[in-house]
């Protein structure tokens, strides 16, 4: 496979949806910039590539103070970007009756307000390749639908989606495309920390609510991949669900 000379960066890339985002990108040829908070999981994650293949840039993106020299680190080390995933997040459940302004900032410092800064800094002039960008946002059906201690997750999830579609409106003129990818359950080890705190018999339950089974990383990689290239092209401003018909499941 030919590589593709732009490059595409990718949140979240040690582990998780953004790790199978990552290297579903360069399986396909591309270029990526790796970034999460830990080092060794993101040289993890790329060592079956080589290195003209990828940057590791470390970042805690939750420091949002720091955003803007992110994106210039960024642009000194490939220049403009022709995409960007935000798939870093936290998953924090959160009793309305222990829920602080402290642990409100802090999901939505990485989950929202991370994710609107970045679009906003890499949509300026010389950030982004101007014969055509591509922004991704991973979102959630926490989102929409109840779960007990998800209200500050799900609303973190939801501001991302009401962002997207007049963010997207004012990117367009730019061909810059902006859509959102809402996922059901996908068994990551975040996943894997709610779950893990259900009963025997909740989380059968929950696997019954979701008639093609619980997703895995690479059921939203390909889907983003497909959202990055040149194929997907004349689609903005959408919100796709990737639930395995957890929403149509008879009831």
């Amino acid at each position: 496979m030919n590589n593709d000379p732009k490059w595409y960066i990718v949140t979240g890339a040690s582990s998780g949806i953004g790790r199978s985002i990552a290297t579903t990108l360069l399986n396909r040829g591309k270029n990526v910039v790796l970034t999460s908070r830990t080092v060794s999981k993101l040289e993890d994650t790329v060592r079956d590539y080589t290195s003209d293949r990828y940057r590791i840039i470390p970042w805690d993106l939750s420091d949002l103070s720091s955003l803007n020299d992110y994106a210039k680190t960024v642009k000194s080390q490939v220049g403009a970007i022709s995409g960007l995933v935000h798939s870093a997040g936290t998953q924090k459940t959160i009793p309305l009756a222990m829920t602080t302004k402290d642990r409100i900032d802090e999901v939505f410092n990485l989950n929202s307000f991370a994710a609107m800064i970045l679009v906003s800094l890499f949509s300026k002039n010389g950030y982004f390749n101007n014969e055509g960008t591509s922004f991704v946002l991973i979102s959630s059906m926490a989102a929409h639908e109840g779960a007990v201690g998800k209200a500050i997750y799900g609303a973190s999830k939801g501001a991302i989606e009401g962002f997207m579609l007049p963010a997207a409106a004012e990117l367009v003129s730019k061909k810059i495309r902006l859509n959102a990818l809402i996922a059901g359950i996908v068994e990551t080890p975040l996943a894997e920390q709610f779950l893990s705190k259900a009963t025997e018999e909740q989380r059968k339950a929950l696997e019954k609510s979701y008639p093609l089974g619980f997703g895995e990383p690479e059921d939203i990689a390909e889907f983003a991949a497909f959202l990055l290239e040149d194929t997907s092209k004349w689609i903005t401003g959408q919100k796709f669900i990737i639930d395995g018909g957890h929403t149509v499941r008879a009831v």
